[in-house]
């Protein structure tokens, strides 16, 4: 598949089909997330795979939780001084599936990186951060030139935490999402997405 066509065609799936996924693909998938840019040069980032339902279990009980304690419809009828935007009726959408999408995955891939603590004092200390957000962004596009697609879930708040002892992640070590990845079910919903105008997005010199 051609670069812009991947770009173009990837998207975030929530319903996946029950198909096998052959692990070789997995394993290229994950080669092309190691030809990001590292700003250490050092690519010591690490991956976890879950494969059965018991493993994704034992880890998800949390965004488990969370999804079974939201009330959509709730949120998405709730009186608002203004129209719902595209954000909150995608957030009423997504919010309920946020464990199946990663159960019902065949592989949940779970980067690691080297840290251990987030530093925002300047920019520059992100980096490590930064540089696994390239090595994710490889996998989406690499998953979609090889007809598959991924779900995400950033670990909330103690969820992070919580998930790392469970699988027993070493004290130097982060997680910074949780990628289910499948075929997609072409019948899932497709809610309407915000398109950016480039052209008013760019700016000459300086802002203004």
């Amino acid at each position: 598949m051609e670069l812009y066509e991947a770009i173009n065609k990837r998207k975030t799936t929530r319903e996946f089909l029950d198909t096998e996924v052959d692990f070789d693909t997995i394993k290229r998938i994950l080669e092309a997330g190691n030809k990001a840019p590292t700003w250490d040069h050092n690519r010591n980032w690490k991956f976890i795979i879950l494969r059965t339902d018991e493993e994704k279990e034992y880890a998800f009980s949390e965004a488990k939780a969370i999804a079974d304690k939201f009330n959509a419809d709730k949120y998405l009828n709730m009186p608002r001084p203004y129209p719902i935007t595209l954000g909150q009726k995608m957030y009423g959408y997504a919010m309920p599936k946020q464990y199946t999408m990663l159960k019902e995955a065949p592989y949940v891939i779970i980067p690691l990186f080297r840290a251990k603590e987030l530093n925002g004092e300047y920019v520059s200390k992100l980096n490590p951060l930064a540089t696994i957000w390239c090595v994710i962004e490889n996998i989406f596009l690499a998953a979609t030139a090889e007809g598959l697609s991924c779900s995400m879930r950033i670990p909330l708040n103690k969820e992070h935490d919580i998930v790392k002892k469970k699988l027993k992640v070493p004290p130097t070590y982060m997680i910074p999402v949780f990628i289910g990845i499948g075929y997609a079910n072409p019948e899932e919903p497709q809610l309407e997405q915000h398109q950016p105008d480039i052209d008013k997005q760019i700016h000459f010199g300086k802002w203004k």
